[in-house]
């Protein structure tokens, strides 16, 4: 089956400055307060009441056990081993489904969950892996971007239109394999709460998430709003300066925090409040998701793939690969990159690219096409720079690295 996305996937960052608002003083960014979780809950339970028709009580029911379907998710998957292609939360039962690629496995399902559904698939994960790794190669630099689609057991390439046709004589041969046309090329987007708005040069991006490293305050972001190796402003003073950085292949990066900064663990709500984040349980495919960023704010929707490989197009010619990242329906434009991306109170990444739709490069919504937005999941930079992410009044921390405790009452500090 061929489907068609009318955009040009991009780095989410801006190369022109817009002017920074007037400086927050550390009083006034201390009234933004965190909200409770019944509030965040809320938030996610809106979008899927909206988005599925849903009763506002369901909704609600839906969220709530998101975070107890992530846990089963991960556990059952790991019984199961090469047994399973996946799982994924159905948002239109609002049931956890696991696949499996033997009857015998069903069993061993129900006995950890009862309530999960069960589907019978073909291919298991590292067949689907295997299937991903071979048609990327075949097709090479006509690829736009690639991934496993676990609920249809099947992995999907997006090849722009004008190269569909010979890419699927390429991968006829590759088991499980679909190609999808996309009507544009790919290229890259880049414009103390997550999501707020970074400077550097004469270009902007957002902030991930506040953390530490070695007890020091660091910031989190997309490793293309650091490669550039240009430090870090906000409001016009001066925040950091990178330290590590990694894209291509991951999209990751972490700054030093000046003195006068306090990170705080939560993120940006742009309605005067924020989200507290509690820790970074990572989320199963078709979970509820939420992007904070400068451009576009406060989005949501849920997340389709996991392991995603994107090839971004160079303003010059050629191409950045990146690999490893998530795909959501969300609204994301230039200079979101960086942005943090939660799911309840769990954060869940940094803001990679997306799709941009017309001569603006608008978010699909905006024109009445799909969103397609791409981050870079959070416990790999926590777990390969070493950091412990910054928590909310002592929360547990992200991924094996555990977090900060109170970091949100040290004193002063811009914001």
């Amino acid at each position: 089956m061929n489907k068609r996305i009318g955009a040009t996937l991009a780095l989410l960052s801006s190369a022109a400055l817009l002017p920074a608002a007037a400086p927050l003083t550390a009083q006034a960014a201390d009234e933004k307060k965190s909200e409770e979780l019944s509030t965040i809950q809320e938030m996610s339970a809106e979008w899927l009441s909206k988005s599925y028709g849903l009763d506002g009580e369901e909704a609600k029911r839906r969220v709530k056990d998101q975070d107890g379907h992530a846990q089963k998710a991960k556990d059952i998957e790991g019984d199961l081993g090469d047994k399973t292609a996946g799982s994924f939360i159905d948002q239109k039962r609002g049931k956890l489904v696991v696949t499996v690629t033997d009857e015998k496995a069903v069993d061993k399902v129900k006995e950890k969950d009862k309530n999960a559904d069960v589907r019978v698939v073909k291919n298991s994960a590292s067949k689907l892996n295997d299937s991903k790794k071979n048609a990327e190669d075949k097709v090479g630099d006509k690829m736009a971007a690639s991934y496993v689609d676990v609920e249809r057991n099947v992995v999907v390439l997006t090849v722009p239109k004008d190269k569909a046709e010979e890419a699927k004589k390429q991968v006829k041969d590759v088991q499980g394999v679909e190609v999808q046309e996309v009507e544009a090329t790919i290229e890259a987007q880049a414009n103390l709460y997550g999501g707020q708005e970074i400077q550097f040069g004469r270009s902007v991006c957002s902030v991930g998430f506040p953390a530490t490293k070695d007890g020091k305050n660091v910031f989190i972001t997309a490793g293309h709003c650091a490669a550039g190796g240009q430090a870090f402003r906000r409001n016009g003073q001066n925040l950091g300066k990178p330290v590590k950085y990694n894209f291509p292949g991951p999209d990751m990066a972490y700054s030093t925090m000046e003195n006068g900064w306090n990170g705080v663990g939560a993120v940006d709500h742009w309605n005067g409040k924020a989200v507290a984040v509690a820790g970074s349980q990572e989320a199963p495919v078709g979970a509820t998701v939420c992007k904070s960023g400068r451009t576009t704010r406060w989005t949501c929707g849920v997340i389709q793939a996991k392991n995603v490989t994107v090839r971004y197009g160079k303003p010059g010619g050629g191409q950045d690969i990146v690999r490893g990242m998530t795909q959501a329906n969300v609204c994301s434009e230039g200079g979101d990159s960086g942005g943090s991306w939660i799911a309840g109170n769990q954060a869940q990444g940094v803001t990679s690219g997306g799709a941009g739709y017309g001569p603006n490069k608008s978010c699909g919504e905006k024109v009445g096409r799909p969103n397609v937005a791409y981050f870079q999941p959070l416990n790999p930079i926590l777990k390969d720079y070493g950091l412990k992410l910054t928590t909310h009044n002592g929360g547990k921390g992200g991924g094996d690295n555990g977090g900060d405790r109170n970091r949100d009452n040290r004193k002063g500090g811009r914001y």
